[in-house]
């Protein structure tokens, strides 16, 4: 057999290999979400085999009556909308003119000042939720939305920071120096130079920084009162007690409930977050 022949059936043999692995990924990716839906569409979904649920036997959208009529779904789903949604505008008010500041600095303090913020995102959440609870509740935040606002900002800042810094160094000299010698201000040359070119950028930090606030957990356990519960808190009163149990089909669907918005969002969005992520990939 020649060596062409043997590199053509070697290199075959790769090319299904590759396939089949990236088949079980998916099957291994998907099996979660679908069982999910599966149960979310089963009457009972506890003691039921897989291929039960997937065969939807004992189909009922009950579970899903329950979830909006026991579970003050849509409650629970304005408090998610507003710190998530109120999270993006503060977050980006915030931090795109600091990003951009930090670009204009020697590479050294740039250097400092950027790992500086972004170690604040190294501390572990479950750190910072006991001491903001104590500061919160001499400042008088204490279970209000604004307080769980201002713990997400916490996070969300360092983070967005530290991306923005990457966007604006992809940022073409040359724009700049044309911008300048057209006489264009300060103001200017951030607005109609800079901040066009990556734009893209931004709106990608933006669904992100949505999705994280949106599915935040910890600090909506610590620091939310009973008036500003997110979903992710409303999803636990089906978690039920001693007497009770816990209603899996309910979870299920309320899990369905909270994910679908964000699935849709990331799907519309795609684009901007493939564009966004690989405008600070390049430089100029």
């Amino acid at each position: 057999m020649s060596t062409k022949v043997k590199g053509s059936m070697h290199t075959r043999t790769t090319v299904w290999g590759l396939h089949a692995a990236l088949f079980i990924w998916l099957i291994l990716a998907l099996a979660p979400p679908i069982m999910l839906l599966a149960a979310s569409l089963n009457e009972t979904a506890l003691f039921r085999s897989p291929w039960d649920l997937l065969l939807l036997k004992d189909f009922s959208l009950n579970n899903f009556r329950v979830a909006f009529d026991r579970g003050d779904f849509w409650f629970f789903f304005q408090n998610s909308l507003i710190i998530s949604t109120s999270a993006v505008i503060i977050t980006l008010v915030v931090c795109v003119p600091l990003a951009y500041g930090l670009n204009k600095i020697s590479p050294r303090q740039k250097a400092v000042v950027s790992f500086g913020v972004l170690a604040m995102r190294f501390v572990p959440y479950v750190v910072l939720a006991l001491p903001m609870f104590l500061l919160f509740v001499q400042l008088g935040l204490s279970g209000s939305r604004v307080g769980l606002l201002l713990a997400h900002l916490s996070i969300h800042i360092p983070f967005a920071t530290w991306m923005l810094v990457g966007f604006f160094e992809g940022v073409p000299k040359e724009l700049e120096e044309a911008g300048i010698v057209d006489g264009c201000s300060p103001w200017r040359l951030f607005w109609n130079v800079s901040l066009p070119v990556v734009r893209s950028g931004i709106t990608a930090l933006a669904i992100l920084v949505f999705i994280i606030s949106w599915n935040e957990y910890l600090f909506a356990l610590f620091l939310a009162g009973s008036d500003a519960q997110p979903l992710t808190i409303g999803i636990t009163r089906f978690l039920g007690g001693a007497e009770i149990g816990a209603q899996y089909g309910v979870i299920a669907a309320y899990s369905v409930l909270i994910v679908a918005p964000v699935i849709f969002f990331a799907l519309v969005a795609n684009r901007y977050i493939v564009s966004g992520m690989t405008a600070g990939a390049v430089k100029g």
